[in-house]
């Protein structure tokens, strides 16, 4: 028995200490994302933006963490919406929450994004909608005009025949 003791620790000795490290470097990098998720929320919260934004992209592209990248991929989207109003386009929040929807399916940051996620596609929907149609409308006026400078003239030409007629 004590034989076994003794071989276990030596095992432990050798192979312990090398096992720690590859998984301290993961805790410590996930402590590190948490702190830099923490800070980007009190950025928020004192109205610092961009700066809330540099520290979420910097959690989002260091690897994935639940709990930690999902909420940060969240919180990403948001503050791009806000910037995309200015824009006119949603494709980086868009790309963001289907990026968290198929990293983090069970998420509850997924479950609060689905329906942002869909109200998002539909308003670029929508937009792509507009410029369509106000290019149509353009179309249209220029057609319009054209056939209002036909009239016209079609109405002097009248005029002129009328006159010839008397």
């Amino acid at each position: 028995m004590l034989v076994r003791v003794l071989l276990i620790a030596l095992l432990l000795v050798q192979c312990g200490c090398a096992a720690l490290r590859s998984s301290e470097g993961s805790v410590m990098e996930r402590f590190s994302q948490s702190r830099n998720l923490a800070a980007a929320d009190s950025l928020l919260e004192a109205g610092d933006r961009a700066g809330a934004a540099k520290l979420l992209s910097k959690v989002v592209e260091s690897g994935s963490y639940p709990g930690i990248t999902d909420e940060a991929l969240f919180t990403l989207a948001l503050l791009d919406l806000r910037q995309a109003a200015a824009h006119d386009s949603n494709a980086k929040a868009v790309q963001l929450l289907k990026r968290l929807a198929k990293e983090f399916p069970t998420s509850p940051w997924t479950q609060r994004s689905r329906q942002l996620l869909e109200l998002v596609t539909g308003i670029d929907d929508l937009r792509r909608q507009v410029r369509n149609l106000k290019s149509s409308n353009q179309a249209l006026s220029g057609e319009v005009k054209e056939l209002n400078r036909n009239v016209d003239q079609l109405k002097r030409l009248d005029q002129e025949l009328e006159k010839q007629r008397r």
